[in-house]
């Protein structure tokens, strides 16, 4: 059986997804902001473009939430090309709003699926970030 990081390590871990987890939630408020003014003419496209940046943005930062994890605890992300796939599959996590994001220009950007993703992204918000939360927990509980 593996041993467990030490509490140096645990610790720096939380205090990282400390500062993750609020980064995300300051990104998830500008992207209520963006949807609360979508049907607003003046600036559409910059608002479609704006919102699929940072839907981006939160992706990645969830993202790196589960690669701390796995240094800290596995010791590294999956191997091969495909590991951002399969880490996110490990996680439970899908992995429809990465293609998305990371395969089309802004000029390709449809409002509406930057809209549903924008929608979702907010929707599964709060679950995310009480999860992150509980594991947060689980570490301060374990480094002490």
């Amino acid at each position: 059986m593996a041993s467990l990081p030490s509490d140096r390590r645990l610790a720096d871990l939380c205090l990282d997804w400390q500062v993750e987890r609020s980064k995300l939630s300051a990104l998830v408020l500008s992207l209520a902001n963006l949807q609360r003014d979508w049907h607003v003419p003046e600036a559409a496209e910059e608002r479609s473009d704006a919102a699929a940046l940072r839907l981006q943005s939160f992706y990645t930062g969830i993202e790196r939430c589960f690669v701390q994890i796995v240094r800290v605890l596995n010791g590294g992300p999956p191997d091969g090309a495909d590991w951002h796939r399969r880490l996110l599959e490990r996680m439970g996590m899908s992995t429809e709003l990465r293609h998305v994001m990371r395969h089309l220009y802004a000029y390709e950007l449809e409002r509406d699926q930057v809209l549903r993703l924008l929608q979702r992204a907010l929707e599964l918000w709060p679950a995310v970030d009480q999860q992150l939360k509980v594991f947060e927990a689980w570490l301060m509980e374990l480094s002490s």
